[in-house]
């Protein structure tokens, strides 16, 4: 008999780029556990709009263990574009009649939560040649993506729709990343099957971290990963720091760019804060360098999620900080590995001032309790039995 192949979907993701790797990882995991595993992605680097050349195409596949389809797409230079709806539906379209003629009953294919055009073409393809297909719940279209034009707005609600409510009810089951990533899943099928398995931190990435307690002394570092873009606020933050020198704030990954940055700039400024420090792009690779003296890992995000950064920080064994009320502040308050307030400068300062040093370590060394089962060696294994 013909041995079943698992196909891992990753528009936007591959070993070619150099943000996000939830995929590859499954890829090299599966491959690992004796599956042949086919991992399609596109030419083009979505974080850089900018295609792949031929020569970095031809070195990637040569490192891997797996095999690595590259389909060419139309690109896009603008995350909300007429542009970007075609190159997402013309790769789609490509990618069903590709496995159209190649899928067995017996195969599997997980592919993320978008684009929804992605979602709509491999329902099809299970209808047709009977493949089980499991959705890794990353992201919510149409909810996630911001775009401040009520009436596009309402155009691409319109638009997910009609891809999403006749496909998500045909999966064989999902993944969702965050508890409320369920709630979307349900408003469009009521019986798909989903376990929670967050994105988690890499092994291999983190295995030098220390276990070394960092006295937080005279002053308490905290730090931001983020990317200064719409759903990253750190003005409460800002806010509370121009009044307290106790305090300092590093900034890791903006490089000038994101859509606050001008803002937050202006307000340092204004308000002559210096104690703060805006560092832009690390690589992967590099972040424990930057983590591992801090004493607070931060996480100002508008949007619920629960993002890489908090499995960065907790990798780093840094105890955690969530402004708001979301799935981020759930995770963290239920492992008991931080602290949740509400998204002003008042009752983080409030909470700030409360923190002291027993308190800092006595929540880092509960980090250093539960942050193993968060690892992906560790979540990997769940995935799989998920899928079996």
């Amino acid at each position: 008999m013909k041995k079943s192949k698992l196909y891992l979907i990753g528009p936007t993701e591959s070993i070619l780029t150099k943000r996000g790797n939830r995929f590859p990882n499954m890829a090299s995991f599966f491959n690992d556990e004796g599956e042949d595993v086919v991992y399609y992605t596109s030419n083009f680097y979505h974080a850089e709009k900018r295609f792949f050349s031929k020569q970095e195409i031809k070195e990637a596949k040569q490192t891997l263990p797996y095999t690595l389809k590259v389909l060419n797409v139309l690109g896009y230079y603008s995350n909300v574009s007429p542009r970007r709806v075609l190159s997402n539906f013309f790769f789609s379209l490509k990618l069903f009649f590709r496995l159209l003629i190649k899928v067995s009953k017996h195969d599997r294919i997980l592919l993320p939560s978008r684009p929804v055009e992605l979602i709509f073409f491999m329902a099809m393809l299970k209808i047709l040649r009977g493949v089980k297909i499991y959705l890794d719940i990353q992201d919510v279209w149409p909810d996630a993506l911001e775009i401040e034009n009520k009436k596009k707005k309402r155009i691409f609600e319109l638009y997910c729709n009609m891809f999403l409510k006749p496909s998500l009810k045909h999966y064989t089951g999902a993944l969702h990343v965050a508890p409320s990533f369920k709630l979307w899943l349900r408003r469009y099928s009521k019986n798909t099957p989903s376990g929670f398995v967050p994105l988690g931190w890499e092994n291999k990435r983190w295995e030098k971290v220390s276990e070394k307690q960092t006295s937080s002394g005279p002053i308490t570092k905290l730090v931001c990963v983020a990317q200064l873009q719409h759903q990253i606020d750190v003005m409460p933050i800002l806010k509370v720091l121009k009044n307290r020198t106790d305090l300092h704030l590093t900034i890791l990954g903006e490089d000038g760019t994101g859509e606050r940055y001008n803002d937050v700039i202006d307000f340092i400024n204004q308000n002559n804060i210096t104690n703060v420090e805006i560092i832009g792009k690390i690589e992967r690779n590099k972040m424990i360098d930057f983590l591992q003296d801090k004493h607070i890992g931060v996480l100002p995000m508008i949007t619920s999620s629960i993002p890489n950064k908090i499995f960065d920080y907790m990798a780093a064994m840094l105890p955690i900080i969530v402004l708001g009320d979301n799935d981020s502040a759930d995770f963290v308050v239920q492992n008991n590995i931080g602290w949740q307030c509400n998204f002003n400068s008042e009752d983080l300062d409030v909470l700030l001032q409360s923190l002291g040093n027993d308190e800092i370590q006595s929540k880092r060394k509960q980090v250093v309790l539960v942050r193993e089962k968060y690892s992906r060696d560790i979540l990997h294994r769940k995935i799989k039995n998920l899928m079996a």
